[in-house]
């Protein structure tokens, strides 16, 4: 672990500068904001303890390589120059996946073949023998990235996805990701002692990932990472691994003061779906829950923050008259004087409809969707128009 090596943490496009600000946190050195990732460096230890405290990043990549390339064959042969059998061993599973474009390659599917060949062929040049691959469950996950005329080569430390917390016990429709609901709330400015409330829950993801915040509770604890099963990670790196979670079990447990979120919804499914989903969080009895309509949300202080992901009318569709007006009846009852209002706007009719001029706008993507994040500061007296 005496290494100083480069790593690429992924993220949802437009969250950038937040995640660039948690890896400064963690004491990341060089840090470099990319489109959907950011760069830095760090040793073995920094990686380990971004997977455990990262709210926003994907994946936490360890570069290995980046050339040229103008085709196929010399993808084959820039991926054969990787020492691979210092990650490999013939025992180890592996797989290869590919991201991005790039000149000469028409499908990701076969740039991921390509590499693969070369993982094979040199360590079997190497060792008289060829690991195998298990697409579903590899021990190694390699990723490449292709872009215009060249390559770059990582190894995943993650595994699964970061915002894969292992709190969704319990699903409503086009559900937020969990690692974008803590963007939202780390680039809300909330001081986690007014009251953050989500009058549009839907599986109580915002106001799940606000409560882990407030407890300081890793969102990484609970769960297993692809570094874990690395032939390379050995006694010395799981002993340093297991004091990182302990010290992050021993401040959740002293996390112990009010977290004021409130989580509601129309739908009393919803809002039953939040509950299991807090309960396995181990943050339900943190959370106010309520069956409510956000067309008459009640504040429940004279501040606070308002932080919510309204219907944009693609996977949830009501029809156009009935989502005009309910952005209108929104922008009457979620500005009330004294507050912040947060939303993720998924529809270029939102700002306008919802009324005022917002004193904040950060665009990003939710999945394949250009959306919007927006905020309002009221100071005046509630909208009766």
């Amino acid at each position: 672990m005496g290494e100083r090596p480069t790593w690429l943490a992924t993220a949802a496009r437009g969250t950038e500068p937040i995640l660039a600000r948690e890896l400064r946190a963690l004491g990341a050195e060089d840090v470099r904001e990319e489109s959907g990732g950011v760069a830095f460096a760090g040793r073995l230890e920094l990686a380990l303890r971004c997977n455990l405290r990262l709210r926003t990043a994907n994946h936490v990549l360890l570069r290995l390589a980046s050339f040229p390339i103008a085709g196929p064959d010399e993808l084959y042969a820039g991926a054969s120059e990787v020492p691979w059998e210092e990650h490999l061993t013939v025992r180890s599973t592996f797989a290869v996946f590919a991201h991005g474009r790039a000149e000469g390659i028409g499908h990701t599917g076969f740039a991921a073949l390509r590499v693969k060949d070369a993982i094979a062929d040199r360590i079997r040049g190497r060792k008289g023998e060829r690991p195998d691959v298990d697409p579903r469950d590899p021990a190694v996950r390699v990723v490449v990235h292709l872009a215009s005329r060249s390559a770059s080569l990582f190894l995943d430390t993650s595994g699964d996805s970061l915002h894969r917390r292992g709190y969704r016990v319990a699903q409503t429709e086009a559900p937020l990701r969990e690692t974008l609901a803590a963007a939202l709330v780390l680039w809300s400015g909330w001081d986690r002692r007014r009251p953050l409330c989500d009058p549009m829950c839907g599986s109580g993801t915002i106001a799940i990932e606000a409560a882990l915040l407030a407890r300081g509770r890793a969102p990484g604890l609970g769960r297993r990472f692809g570094f874990q099963r690395w032939p390379a990670f050995g006694e010395v790196e799981a002993r340093a691994w297991r004091a990182m979670v302990q010290e992050a079990r021993e401040e959740a447990a002293a996390g112990d003061s009010p977290v004021p979120v409130w989580a509601s919804d129309v739908d009393r499914h919803a809002v039953e779906a939040t509950r299991a989903n807090a309960e396995a969080a181990g943050v339900a009895p943190l959370l106010h829950l309520a069956v409510a309509d956000a067309r008459r949300f009640d504040p429940p202080g004279p501040s606070g923050m308002v932080l919510a992901n309204p219907p944009y009318g693609e996977r949830l569709s009501p029809g156009a008259r009935e989502l005009a007006s309910l952005y209108r009846a929104l922008g009457r009852s979620l500005r009330p004087p004294g507050w912040v209002t947060i939303l993720l706007s998924g529809h270029p009719s939102l700002p306008r409809l919802f009324g005022g001029r917002p004193t904040g706008r950060l665009p990003l993507r939710n999945g394949a969707l250009r959306c919007e994040l927006l905020r309002w500061e009221t100071g005046g007296e509630r909208r009766e128009d």
